[in-house]
């Protein structure tokens, strides 16, 4: 069998290595900046998470008749935050306290948002990923701007997703992204930064980490409440373990950053749908 992978060149890189050994043979297909012939072909049956651009995964998809790990159906979940929150409460997973405004909104819609999660709050796209434009607002009286900020986007022909989510922000917390597979727990990395934003893209460190049990448990039961079989959870803990969010196209990282059967299990999955 052959495993299509199009996550990013490093993301891929690691995962055809760690695989290789494990009679997995990869291929990758650049999903952006390119030009499609509409007849070429896609030399894979099995792929492991669909691209994150519906238009361009729906042609791959076509050409390959390809069976996702990862379908369409879980990046769509997982890239809308506000309804994978939904999902994992009535799940009974914890999860930050958090509210979703739609533009336009005024200062009475903002305050309202603001008195249901309080203040320090993370005002973020609902659908963005990486951390891309989420705010840190201290307090209430700042969260009155936010109202501004939202009209400019929702006047903006650019911005197709005018939602924005509002979520407790949970001082001095350790931000974790977990490894899962399978539902099983499979690996974890702490996001360590001197600043309040702890993703990887905006320049915070992985390091690889065991995590207290309580917070591989709650990724555990976040992953099966969505139904995604290999995804990173993140993981905020003060207090307790919470779910900020989950990411069905997680970045891999170094195979030493995870557990010695980490693709080990990955290769057992990619076989069972292969």
């Amino acid at each position: 069998m052959k495993l299509l992978l199009t996550h990013g060149e490093a993301s891929n890189r690691r995962i055809k290595d760690g695989l290789r050994p494990h009679g997995v043979d990869c291929t990758t297909f650049e999903t952006t900046g390119r030009a499609y012939s509409l007849d070429e072909e896609v030399d894979a049956d099995t792929g492991l998470v669909f691209p994150s651009r519906l238009v361009e995964g729906g042609v791959v998809d076509a050409l390959g008749d390809i069976d996702w790990i990862v379908g369409a159906r879980d990046v769509l979940t997982t890239s809308n935050k506000a309804r994978t929150v939904v999902l994992l409460e009535d799940a009974g997973v914890a999860v930050p306290e958090t509210r979703l405004l739609s533009s336009p909104v005024g200062d009475e819609e903002v305050r309202t948002a603001f008195d249901g999660v309080g203040t320090p709050a993370v005002v973020k796209p609902n659908s963005a990923s990486s951390g891309r434009g989420a705010t840190l607002v201290r307090d209430a009286d700042s969260a009155t701007g936010v109202a501004d900020l939202f009209g400019v986007v929702h006047e903006s022909s650019l911005v197709r997703d005018r939602t924005f989510v509002v979520q407790e922000y949970i001082e001095g917390a350790r931000d974790y992204r977990i490894m899962v597979v399978d539902g099983d727990y499979a690996g974890a990395v702490e996001r360590r930064a001197d600043g309040w934003k702890k993703n990887v893209h905006a320049g915070a460190e992985p390091h690889g980490v065991e995590p207290p049990d309580s917070v591989a448990s709650v990724a555990e039961e976040a992953a099966r409440a969505l139904g995604v079989d290999f995804c990173g959870v993140d993981v905020l803990y003060a207090d307790t373990p919470l779910v900020n969010e989950v990411n069905a196209r997680p970045t891999v990282d170094d195979a030493d950053k995870y557990n010695d059967g980490f693709y080990a299990r990955l290769a057992r999955l990619v076989k069972s749908v292969g």
